[in-house]
């Protein structure tokens, strides 16, 4: 009777985490209906990402070594699991931004069933369905997962082997205590060895996976250590040589690449930005001012309220809390990842998104620590705000002032205004040379125009043009100029340019070499503009005769040539 119950409520546990994952999904799938934006540096730099390997992956040499490098080399810094992933679904429904997105939809419901199952070992179902609930509500969340960036699938992963791991050290804290000492052994060594496949997974999503599970990892080693558990011991270093093996190829191959561009990325990225030093305060209280900002001020409020009120009521509770080693391992796990993304020197919200989800888990418990006879109108008017908030805050509807009170600074409407040009550009290059492969320089860099969304858009195209940003040193600008034979310029805006963009933009339009081919009225008021070489460098023209084998008829050498 008991077992058919836990059924039941298991089954419409299932049932109610499936709405919430379609509710969140269908919310999603509008917004980006709506919006048809222009693609800004980093996404568009992970979808041509994408695009390489998927080309790659149309003829794959599965026993090739060489292959194999070369399948690893094509993203020498960034790991690659996102663009593997998402390449059937540029075989199933075409090479577009919607479709790739659709990979953040699995990631969802990833990150929904390991939250919900944290809850589960935890607490209890209730916990993790609240949980799973606001993951779909929180303003950090639900503002990045409307990006193609690295950072929500990192979160969905992350949270995934922090359940993982979990169900590994509950199972062997269980271990004594169970009535079948061999299948809890079996058991143990599977959850050890799902974990490891998971971490390695992680680690061929972003490196920073390591900054998240790193504490959580180290304290269960200490731990077992001290108790002398070396069976145990033998399955965590065991899960963590597996992860090395699913993730060790692509590090192997591209290990130089990573050391040496990582001060680029953190270091010097953070200097340009004027992040705060790691000496100063502000450094290590800087996640800590936006939290408000990622979670909103009542998510935030109303279950510490909740816990006050329900601890000021049973006081012996706290010291029960304090004994609890679920808590202190929910504690271990955001303080570890708090205190390793602050040693980050280049900081953004969306680099402690991997918390979040636990943090649910706390928030959550706060919600339902609210007792009497107005516990269900807290809660369900808390969770009610929230998806008003939410609403407000991803779709230009009125009332959207009330956001800058309870959920400020994480407004991300879609773009529903006139669409940018990019496509007509490419398609202007093609025609003028449509044998040739163009390459063409972007000289402005805004987030709406520079060298990946262009890059992206010729991709789409049979890869017949590459966006590439040049004349970005001074001593290089005519070599440059000679170099190419198409360039963008624009009026207005010009982003975030080097001090010799000026000298090549007035070599395109006014040195001679160039004539202007085509312009477009932009969005923003500015004014874009495709320049040809006069006299190509190469050309290539269809014959009127064919050939059964092709012959040289003539070279014509010129009498001089640029340096």
């Amino acid at each position: 009777m008991i077992t058919k119950k836990k059924q039941q409520n298991s089954v419409k546990s299932l049932f109610i985490l499936v709405s919430i994952w379609v509710v969140g999904a269908l919310c999603d799938r509008l917004w980006f209906w709506l919006d048809h934006s222009f693609l800004d540096w980093d996404q568009a730099d992970y979808l041509n990402g994408v695009m390489n390997y998927w080309r790659a992956l149309q003829t794959p040499q599965w026993f090739n070594g060489e292959w194999w490098r070369s399948f690893w080399l094509l993203s020498s810094k960034i790991p690659p699991l996102t663009y593997i992933a998402t390449t059937p679904l540029f075989n199933f429904l075409g090479i577009s931004h919607d479709s790739a997105t659709l990979f953040l939809l699995l990631c969802s419901a990833i990150l929904l069933i390991s939250v919900y199952g944290l809850g589960v070992k935890l607490f209890n179902p209730s916990v993790g369905l609240w949980a799973a609930v606001l993951c779909q509500l929180l303003p950090g969340l639900y503002h990045y997962r409307l990006d193609f960036l690295l950072d929500y699938p990192l979160t969905a992963f992350v949270t995934l082997n922090f359940y993982l791991l979990t169900l590994w050290k509950l199972t062997e804290d269980n271990y004594m205590r169970t009535v079948n000492p061999p299948y809890s052994l079996l058991r143990s060594w599977s959850w050890a060895a799902l974990f490891g496949i998971s971490l390695g997974l992680a680690l061929l999503l972003k490196q920073t996976t390591v900054m998240f599970l790193f504490l959580p990892i180290f304290w269960l080693l200490v731990d077992n250590i001290k108790r002398q558990r070396w069976q145990k011991i033998s399955q965590l270093m065991a899960a963590l040589c597996l992860s090395i093996f699913v993730c060790g190829f692509w590090y192997r191959t591209n290990w130089l690449l990573i050391l040496t561009s990582g001060k680029r990325a953190t270091v010097d990225s953070a200097i340009a930005e004027g992040e705060p030093a790691l000496h100063t305060i502000e450094a290590w209280t800087y996640y800590g001012k936006i939290l408000p900002y990622i979670l909103s001020w009542h998510l935030l409020l109303v279950p510490i309220v909740g816990f006050l009120i329900y601890l000021i009521k049973k006081p012996q509770l706290l010291k029960k809390i304090n004994l609890n080693s679920n808590w202190r391992w929910i504690a271990i796990f955001l303080l570890g990842g708090y205190l390793l993304s602050s040693l980050n020197m280049n900081k953004d919200a969306r680099y402690i998104l991997p918390l979040l989800p636990v943090l649910s888990l706390v928030l959550a418990a706060g919600l339902l620590s609210w007792t009497g006879r107005w516990k269900s109108y807290i809660r369900w008017g808390t969770i009610g705000l929230a998806l008003l908030l939410m609403l407000l805050n991803i779709f230009p509807l009125p009332g959207g002032g009330v956001t800058k009170i309870l959920s400020p600074r994480t407004q991300h409407y879609p773009y529903m205004g006139q669409k940018w040009q990019h496509e007509k550009v490419v398609q202007e290059i093609i025609n003028t040379s449509p044998y040739l492969t163009s390459t063409l320089g972007v000289l402005p860099s805004t987030s709406e125009i520079n060298q990946h969304n262009f890059s992206f858009y010729g991709g789409k195209s049979n890869y017949q043009v590459y966006g590439r940003q040049v004349g970005v040193r001074e001593h290089e600008v005519e070599q440059d100029g000679r170099s190419l034979n198409w360039f963008i310029t624009k009026t207005g805006e010009q982003g975030s340019i080097p001090s010799s963009q000026k000298a090549i933009v007035n070599l395109v339009e006014q040195g001679g070499d160039f004539k202007l081919q085509n312009s477009w009225h932009l969005p923003d008021d500015s004014t874009l503009k495709l320049y040809h070489r006069k006299q190509a460098s190469v050309e290539v023209k269809p014959i009127s005769e064919s050939i059964d084998k092709v012959r040289l008829d003539s070279v014509t050498l010129p009498e001089k040539t640029p340096p």
